[in-house]
């Protein structure tokens, strides 16, 4: 039987995670300000207990560490390289309050009732089985306690995925992924997710729409933010592997003339629709 969510644990511990270990710092500018809104939600305490589901290079855990300076963080995520960066990095900043593991939330069981607070910044759509994974983190949960994460809405509301996906169509025979398979736009339907949560035992469940700019690839140039963005995605990262460098270069140009009129001088300027769900138990 295959392993669940092998193609996930793959990416993330192979060239994907090396990948944003690498972007790291462009990531966080992106992805912060729209994680903060969900992180928001959580009345946190000095000495609270918090998971931090698929926390990538541990800059959310850190952060949250630093709130609850008597409590401890775990963050979870099955990418080895980016856990191993996260480590290094809580080992700079002398943060001791924290603890990181590769788990796979929808396989590995969690501790019964040890967390006052769950969250996650875009690290709980990439599950083959949700209703598995959310039962799971449901029970995690010690009673009372809150869950908040955000995730992205529709695609069409994200021009910084959907645009780009247009172009890469051109020269690529880019599938289109089954609706609600593992991938970033898996909870962009508030219905279907209001069920997974209900369905795993979460009552109060809350959706806030967020939509505001974010900045991607700060810093670089259109050409530079323009080739980093091949290498974000995993599907066109494997259909392009073998191709003729001119291809690569080709889709690059045609993604620079898409993306002109977004480069502000610093990076990519998009833009965005997010969720912002929140449930208690």
């Amino acid at each position: 039987m295959e392993d669940k969510n092998a193609k996930q644990k793959d990416f993330w511990s192979g060239k994907g995670g090396d990948y944003w270990v690498e972007k790291q710092n462009e990531m966080d500018i992106m992805l912060s300000p729209l994680g903060e809104k969900a992180l928001a939600k959580l009345d946190l305490k000095n000495n609270s207990e918090v998971l931090d589901i698929g926390c990538g290079c541990g800059a959310t855990t850190l952060e949250i560490a630093k709130k609850v300076s008597e409590g401890t963080v775990t963050g979870l995520d099955i990418s080895v390289p980016m856990l191993n960066k996260a480590e290094s990095e809580a080992s700079i900043q002398g943060i001791a309050n924290v603890d990181f593991k590769v788990v796979d939330v929808q396989v590995d069981q969690l501790t019964s009732e040890k967390y006052d607070y769950v969250y996650s910044r875009f690290g709980v759509m990439f599950f083959d089985d949700p209703y598995e994974a959310f039962k799971n983190i449901f029970s995690s949960i010690k009673e009372g306690g809150e869950l908040s994460f955000v995730c992205w809405q529709d695609p069409s509301l994200n021009p910084w995925q959907s645009l780009s996906v247009q172009v890469i169509r051109g020269y690529l025979d880019m599938p289109s992924p089954p609706p609600r398979s593992p991938g970033p736009f898996a909870f962009h339907e508030k219905d279907y997710v209001k069920e997974i949560l209900e369905q795993s035992g979460f009552s109060n469940i809350s959706f806030d729409n967020n939509q505001e700019d974010i900045t991607m690839f700060s810093g670089k140039s259109l050409q530079e933010a323009s080739e980093d963005y091949l290498a974000i995605n995993p599907v066109v990262t494997e259909m392009l592997k073998d191709s003729p460098d001119d291809l690569k270069a080709e889709i690059v140009e045609s993604l620079k003339e898409a993306f002109s009129e977004f480069h502000k001088g610093d990076g990519l300027v998009f833009p965005s629709a997010t969720w912002v769900v929140s449930a208690s138990k």
